[in-house]
């Protein structure tokens, strides 16, 4: 996991804008990975995690589930996916009751176009 300076990674300011078009923040974090585990995608303690997956030959994006907590019917065991070539997974959301920073995650095939210059 890489901690990246937006202002020199336009390509992944793309992605994370494509999956969240109101994120603002400065910094980012990118991750080569062949499968992401989606947890805390419900309310819990004033955070939440929120995944969509952004497709980078055409920029679209499309939101991935929110699960329940398990005890309201979610499963108990986080669900992991597999990530394909020329997708990402940018996970945004709120922690503790503040914009959370992106996490980026890409197959390690794509990992050099989302790197900075």
């Amino acid at each position: 996991m890489q901690r990246i300076d937006l202002k020199t990674a336009p390509e992944l300011v793309k992605v994370i804008r494509a999956a969240d078009s109101t994120y603002r923040k400065h910094q980012a974090t990118l991750s080569a990975s062949e499968t992401v585990r989606l947890s805390g995608t419900y309310w819990d303690g004033g955070s939440r995690s929120e995944y969509t997956a952004v497709d980078l030959v055409t920029g679209r994006s499309k939101g991935a589930p929110q699960y329940d907590p398990p005890q309201f019917g979610g499963p108990l065991v986080d669900p992991v996916v597999a990530i394909p070539e020329n997708i990402a997974i940018v996970e945004t959301g709120v922690f503790m009751g503040k914009t959370a920073t992106a996490r980026v995650y890409v197959n390690p095939a794509n990992m050099a176009k989302l790197l900075p210059a």
